[in-house]
């Protein structure tokens, strides 16, 4: 119906440019939305900027019920982004700064199998209400329930701890605290990490200058950008691309879920036994394998439509959900508190434009070129990311740094090895 109103319906020249930008705009919104994240999440706090994105997001995505023209389709597709990528963004900062080191691997696993859970509702939507304009009227709906817990949700307290505003933090503790059986008393306690925000002043201009002061917290923050970037392109070209894939869309869509849902599942115990580095290693390595092997037309059996891409593709994606979650949980350990929300704007930004660029990959390079050269693409992106991870550090067995000091103390002793 979408492609009907639109005369979008012929697939080809024009109209495949304007459905892939329909798919793209949105990335544009949430790299808008994150690069105002990234001010708003360590500066007026992690609860306030998810309540903003979370009102955006619903307002926009139920604005598309009743709209019939291409240009303020655009402008929703835009404005959904930027709100649903703050909502998302300080929903994951915030759970892990909720969560304790030792839980964190299990918390992130949690967090991407709703993702995955978010995309079979995402897909059963898209299968079953066939009136576009619906689809947004049932997918802001799902928003406004599915996120309704953070109005339940204490603000973290390492924002306040950041921020020299013991008391808030302790209130937040106390509210942590009902709900276990633990009786603390909190209010005699002092926290230990208030030493080290003594002198310190949480601005904009503060945060800039310790990226300057501190190398280490500056070179690890750039890895984790390009990280992001193939994370991005990959997943994303993947999820924009199962109807040139697989003969059928839906079962494509379908078919990713249960992949992201064996790759989360998977990579618990990955991450555990090997530790967050040599995990993302082994996955961005093995990502840049089958990219490769995906490249020869070897059809599965005479007469199939299945073919060697369409496996590795289905491999391709428990990888890229993989290192998806795994970069996550990494970031989320590797920056420090005083920076965690610009370190996670910048990087996921990074994504969002490699989020921009994968769909184009898959649905306009492809056609006009031999396959080769996408999947060169990607394999030599994900090769270049196993060699960052290199030199990044393992952040499994040390707790989470305050500030860009603590970056550059962890990094002082780190021996670089496989």
């Amino acid at each position: 119906s979408f492609s009907v109103e639109f005369d979008l319906n012929c697939g080809v020249g024009s109209a495949r440019e304007l459905q892939t930008l329909l798919s793209s705009i949105y990335f544009a919104g949430a790299l808008t939305g994150l690069i105002l994240g990234g001010f708003l999440f360590d500066q007026i706090g992690r609860k306030k900027t998810i309540f903003l994105g979370y009102f955006v997001g619903f307002v926009m995505t139920f604005s598309g019920t009743f709209c019939h023209n291409y240009y303020f389709l655009l402008v929703i597709r835009y404005l959904m982004g930027l709100g649903m990528y703050l909502s998302a963004t300080g929903l994951y900062i915030m759970t892990m700064e909720l969560t304790p080191l030792a839980q964190k691997n299990y918390a992130n696993f949690w967090a991407h199998c709703c993702w995955a859970a978010g995309v079979i509702i995402a897909t059963a939507i898209g299968y079953f209400v066939r009136e576009w304009n619906y689809m947004f009227l049932a997918t802001s709906l799902c928003h406004l329930i599915l996120n309704a817990q953070i109005f339940f949700c204490p603000e973290s307290p390492r924002f306040y701890v950041i921020n020299q505003d013991m008391a808030s933090a302790k209130r937040s503790l106390k509210f942590l605290q009902s709900l276990t059986t633990c009786e603390l008393d909190i209010d005699d306690m002092e926290i230990a990490e208030s030493g080290k925000v003594e002198n310190r002043q949480q601005t904009l201009r503060q945060q800039i200058a310790e990226y300057l002061a501190y190398p280490p917290l500056l070179f690890e923050t750039l890895i984790q950008m390009y990280i992001w970037f193939f994370v991005g392109m990959s997943y994303f070209s993947f999820n924009f691309g199962w109807g040139s894939i697989f003969p059928n869309m839906y079962l494509g869509y379908l078919m990713s879920s249960v992949s992201e849902f064996i790759a989360y599942i998977g990579v618990v115990p990955v991450i555990k036994f090997l530790g967050r580095r040599r995990a993302m290693m082994l996955m961005l390595v093995a990502a840049a394998i089958s990219f490769l092997v995906s490249i020869p037309d070897v059809p599965l059996s005479q007469g199939s439509k299945w073919d060697l891409e369409g496996i590795c593709a289905l491999v391709g994606i428990v990888l890229a959900s993989g290192i998806f979650a795994g970069v996550y949980l990494w970031t989320a350990e590797l920056a420090p508190t005083s920076h965690r929300g610009s370190v996670f704007s910048l990087s996921s930004g990074t994504a969002r434009v490699g989020s921009f660029l994968g769909p184009y990959i898959f649905n306009n390079l492809r056609p006009v070129t031999h396959k080769a050269v996408p999947l060169g693409i990607m394999a030599l992106l994900s090769f270049l990311g196993a060699v960052g991870g290199f030199f990044l550090v393992e952040t499994g067995d040390k707790e989470t740094a305050l500030t860009g000091e603590d970056v550059a103390t962890r990094r002082k002793s780190y021996r670089y090895r496989l």
